[in-house]
């Protein structure tokens, strides 16, 4: 039975360290969910730079199989393999073919696959106007939710899974899982209630699965890694642009892609951070303090 006593918590994240070290992903069997653009390409690329074995996957076959070739064409070890994380079956697919290219195990597992919707849940309910004898408005769709949050945690589950494959080439590295949120998920987003619902429940995975991940053998570390908006294919589209999110971005700014990736090799690298969350804000990165000590980021947020 696995010791359930919580480990003390790793010591806060230095953002000001002049380089970040990341001499023991050579040779790391990686997975990067939603790798055919933006976070999750930007993150492989840099992951693969490393020395890293990395298999990207991602629903857009055209745009999956372009990056793979491009990095390949670099000398990176890295291999595309089409998913739709909304399908378990497609998943466990993919976490096998991840294992085969990389000598039969799985060491960091960046569970990034996400999709945005501008709609709030009062602007749905009150597209037809009520009535009884009229008809009901349109039933709520939760496919942000199934991406966002149902595919992640089965994400999250299948690397716990295979995780317990022989690790002897691996040496001591602990196996990691990189939590890729959403400041959404601790500040909330109005613009899109299922979008906002889905970020919470990635933080509330995240708080329920750190400590007991410890305490498995092998000792599974989970980071999480919550951006502000990004300047991205989903974020520079009219319709976010128009949004209260959009106008509330447009006074802030981007946050920078490049202190994401730092933020994702921070803990795939350094084997000292444990159940720690990053915020990637557009003038700096912060450690969340999403424990007792910080108030569950209370006083960061």
């Amino acid at each position: 039975m696995a010791d359930t006593t919580a480990p003390p918590m790793a010591v806060r994240i230095e953002f000001n360290e002049p380089q970040i070290d990341v001499s023991s992903l050579k040779g790391r069997s990686v997975l990067v969910t939603g790798g055919a653009a933006s976070i999750g390409l930007a993150c492989a690329a840099k992951i693969a730079e490393a020395g890293a074995l990395v298999t990207i996957s991602d629903l857009q076959e055209a745009a999956g199989r372009a990056a793979a070739e491009e990095l390949r064409s670099r000398g990176l070890q890295v291999q595309f393999v089409q998913c739709d994380v909304t399908s378990y079956a497609a998943q466990v697919d993919m976490f096998q073919k991840a294992i085969r290219f990389s000598s039969g195990r799985i060491d960091i597992v960046m569970p990034n696959a996400g999709v945005m919707s501008e709609h709030n849940l009062f602007d749905m309910a009150t597209v037809r106007a009520a009535s009884l004898d009229g008809p009901p408005p349109p039933e709520p769709g939760f496919l942000r939710c199934n991406v966002n949050l149902q595919a992640v945690y089965n994400t999250c589950y299948l690397a716990m899974h295979y995780f317990h494959l022989p690790r002897s080439s691996a040496g001591n590295y602990k196996p990691s899982i990189v939590l890729l949120a959403s400041l959404a998920g601790y500040v909330g987003y109005p613009s899109s209630s299922t979008y906002g619902m889905s970020k919470f429940g990635v933080r509330g995975l995240f708080y329920s699965i750190r400590d007991r991940a410890l305490h498995e053998s092998p000792a599974v570390r989970v980071n999480l890694v919550a951006p502000w908006f990004i300047e991205t294919a989903m974020t520079t589209i009219p319709e976010f642009l128009s949004s209260e999110a959009g106008m509330l971005m447009s006074v802030m700014g981007y946050a920078p892609m490049e202190w994401v990736v730092s933020a994702v090799l921070q803990f795939c690298g350094n084997e000292r951070l444990h159940g720690r969350a990053a915020g990637v804000f557009p003038t700096s990165n912060e450690d969340l303090g999403g424990d007792l000590e910080g108030s569950y980021s209370g006083k960061v947020l």
